[in-house]
């Protein structure tokens, strides 16, 4: 596991735990489901160049909770590609950038501010999540780490989801590649017009070559 940052090194003292020791206290009355690990983030994380802020980790109940605690473990290294087992969602949730899903899978990586899995993350489960050491870590790590790499035109950051929590606001700056998006709170879909600006910049930056545009998704999910 890559142990350059505090991001990390906070998730490698996790392990195998259903809760991060440092959230345990925070979590006697749990609204989230801890048969599935925490899971901060999918894809490429140390390597993507497309990097999108999402609420937190929604598994169906038809997913076998063995191999999805196994492929988390596996992701925290932080340079696995984004897991065939979600590629539907991801296809959702990127498609208006346009990419290919083997190069998807290799270039964008999801964090999430909250790492517990949950079928709503709505009041009760935003007002525990805010007290949570686990989501300040997220925090400064989006803060120290991510927009400064976004910035300077290293990565293209997107925060779909959850801007509160992530501590943005609506009318947060947008430096170099950072774009701050609210009014799509449920349906965590990029624009279309985002997702060609994302597009031309990954041609024009050489990660991949001109773009056939696919069919637009649709904003919803």
């Amino acid at each position: 596991m890559y142990l350059g940052s505090d991001f990390h090194r906070f998730w490698a003292r996790c392990g195998r735990h259903q809760i991060h020791p440092d959230d345990d206290a925070h979590l006697k009355h749990s609204p989230f489901d801890h048969s599935v690990l925490p899971c901060p983030f999918d894809g490429p994380l140390e390597m993507a160049k497309v990097v999108i802020c999402l609420a937190n980790p929604k598994y169906d109940d038809d997913k076998d909770r063995q191999a999805l605690n196994a492929l988390i473990m596996s992701m925290r290294s932080g340079e696995d590609v984004l897991p065939e087992m979600f590629a539907d969602f991801y296809r959702r949730t990127t498609g208006p950038i346009g990419l290919e899903e083997r190069r998807m899978r290799h270039l964008v990586s999801i964090l999430n501010v909250c790492p517990y899995a949950s079928k709503s993350m709505e009041g009760k489960e935003v007002r525990v999540a805010s007290g949570l050491p686990s989501v300040w870590t997220a925090q400064k790590y989006l803060r120290e780490v991510l927009m400064p790499r976004a910035q300077t035109g290293n990565i293209y950051l997107v925060v779909l989801r959850k801007l509160q929590l992530w501590g943005l606001t609506a009318d947060a700056e947008e430096v170099g590649n950072i774009r701050v998006v609210s009014g799509r709170e449920l349906s965590g879909v990029m624009s279309q017009s985002l997702g060609e600006e994302i597009g031309l910049w990954l041609v024009r930056k050489g990660y991949v070559p001109l773009i056939k545009r696919q069919k637009r998704h649709h904003d919803s999910q």
